[in-house]
């Protein structure tokens, strides 16, 4: 339940208050949920929201974010002692 009320926040927050905001709501989703693959699809309708500029890397500035820190989720999956809050 909380982790669908933090993927709610996680799409409204920075669509209300500005798209700075996805980046530190995103690391707390990493840190709070384990691996949280729904930040992925909030990242991808946040780029369908906000323009950046053409070519692949402007387009999808926030889907890639979220890849980067999936990987990074899962590399120091082993390495780091998570405490699941979410």
């Amino acid at each position: 339940m909380y982790r669908i009320l933090f993927f709610l926040a996680l799409i409204f927050v920075p669509v209300t208050f500005g798209w700075w905001l996805f980046i530190p709501l995103a690391l707390l989703a990493v840190y709070l949920i384990k691996l949280p693959y729904e930040i992925v699809l909030a990242g991808f309708l946040l780029d369908l929201f906000y323009y950046f500029g053409q070519g692949f890397w402007q387009g999808h500035t926030f889907t890639i974010f979220t890849l980067i820190l999936i990987a990074l989720a899962l590399f120091l999956n082993q390495k780091i002692h998570w405490r699941k809050v979410i």
